[in-house]
């Protein structure tokens, strides 16, 4: 423990660390252990865990029978065999619980999140239920970004974000984003606070996780051919890189129309799929009415605020969150909180350090050294 806590601080500011600094250290990754495990026992069951959990038992065997057994041997939320309510989704719900060809149709839609399946693979390996892998897994990488959001603010306070309600459904929520935001998180902070170009790697393996950052990649690598920080030859290769992996993901799935006629108008994946312009327009207007009445408005105003007051590196990270939620919005235009949790956790880290920023411009008194607050 003592030499995690030792290269932890290292890493952040490059040397020895003052005994105090040690000290809140261990406490800020305490109480993110904490919260960590309060997200491992209060998960929140959705109904893609049957998929992604099919998706899993597929290592062992190819018989839909089989994985149905698998799958639906664990004592699930009534929700998941959809038996507390009477509407649409909860008669799908039954019929997937009664009908393993049923089911097992669902399985191509999250097939194509092939890094998140195989890290639920580990941990079912490791012992853990097809179930529970998806537990482990999400609360893993919750820690993951507490660290790395303690990397990018060296400060106690940063305990505040992991609380927020859109920093916490990555650890709660048993779906793929924690281990992108992760991975994105990580890349950043390696490309613009460090700037060293490996930042790349992980950036590109965000794909492997969730093809829609495939988005995220083409505004990165776009901005770092702009900046001259790679050459145009190096921009091609990568970009070919991304959007092969893309495709190549894809074509293992039931492709992007039938995703949308899944997402948006819930297309049975036993149907042909179909979505018009006409579908996009209403998915769009409707997603636009759920955006304004979420948190975006007042974490867009923390935005504004806090580009302003802060340097370049944590700016051009801004930059970058900003066009990358929005150009993923535009093209798929569903608004859940998780799908932006990169704009939030960007935004609350930009906030926290702009207003330390703004202490520190007044930490002196009467020409003293007076010691900011919100630092480590």
């Amino acid at each position: 423990m003592a030499h995690a806590i030792a290269w932890l601080g290292a890493l952040r500011c490059g040397g020895k660390l003052p005994q105090m600094r040690k000290l809140r250290i261990v406490i800020y990754v305490g109480i993110a252990a904490l919260i960590t495990a309060h997200c491992y026992r209060y998960p929140m069951y959705d109904v893609d865990l049957l998929s992604y959990a099919g998706n899993v038992a597929l290592f062992g065997t190819s018989d839909p029978v089989q994985v149905h057994r698998v799958v639906y041997q664990y004592p699930l939320t009534s929700h998941l065999r959809g038996l507390d309510k009477d509407d649409e989704l909860a008669q799908i719900l039954r019929r997937r619980a009664a009908d393993a060809y049923y089911s097992a149709a669902y399985l191509p839609y999250f097939s194509v999140k092939p890094l998140y399946v195989l890290a639920m693979e580990a941990a079912h390996k490791l012992g853990a239920s097809v179930i529970d892998a998806s537990r482990i897994v999400s609360a893993l990488f919750f820690f993951g970004i507490a660290i790395v959001v303690w990397l990018y603010t060296s400060s106690l306070f940063a305990v505040v974000i992991l609380v927020l309600p859109e920093a916490m459904i990555l650890g709660q929520s048993l779906e793929p984003d924690g281990m992108s935001v992760f991975l994105l998180l990580v890349g950043l902070w390696v490309l613009f606070i460090k700037k060293k170009e490996i930042g790349i790697l992980p950036i590109v393996c965000s794909v492997w996780v969730r093809p829609d950052n495939v988005i995220a990649c083409v505004v990165i690598l776009a901005f770092l051919y702009a900046s001259r920080r790679i050459s145009r030859s190096q921009t091609i290769i990568l970009l070919l890189l991304a959007l092969a992996s893309e495709a190549l993901i894809s074509h293992y799935g039931y492709g992007l129309r039938a995703l949308y006629d899944h997402t948006f108008l819930g297309g049975d994946p036993t149907g042909v799929p179909h979505f018009t312009g006409v579908d996009y327009t209403r998915a769009l207007l409707r997603g636009v009415n759920e955006l304004i009445h979420s948190s975006v408005p007042i974490f867009s105003l923390l935005w504004l605020l806090a580009y302003g007051s802060l340097k370049n590196g944590i700016r051009q990270i801004l930059g970058i969150a900003a066009i990358y939620s929005a150009l993923r919005f535009v093209v798929y235009p569903s608004y859940e909180p998780r799908y932006y949790s990169v704009f939030f956790l960007i935004t609350a880290i930009a906030a926290l350090l702009s207003i330390r920023e703004v202490f520190a411009r007044r930490s002196y008194l009467n020409g003293v050294p007076v010691r900011a607050p919100f630092h480590a």
